[in-house]
């Protein structure tokens, strides 16, 4: 399977933007709700693989749109 350089672009964005993500939910959890563990595991098994998803899929629509050599 061969992605494009925009898809691939796009993926890695999403991988960037899971693990931000991840770092601000491990600052702003409820410490009476939950544990950090269960945020880590949570942002890393659903979160991260979600947003390299996401990255993927735009960049696959802006290779569409604009040509895989646009970036």
């Amino acid at each position: 399977m061969r992605f494009s350089k925009p898809a691939l672009m796009g993926a890695g964005l999403g991988f960037v933007m899971g693990i931000v993500f991840l770092i601000i939910s491990l600052l702003q959890f409820d410490s009476a709700e939950t544990n950090v563990k269960d945020v880590a595991l949570v942002s890393l098994l659903i979160g991260i693989p979600f947003s390299v998803l996401i990255g993927l899929g735009i960049g696959w629509a802006w290779g569409k749109f604009y040509g895989t050599d646009s970036l």
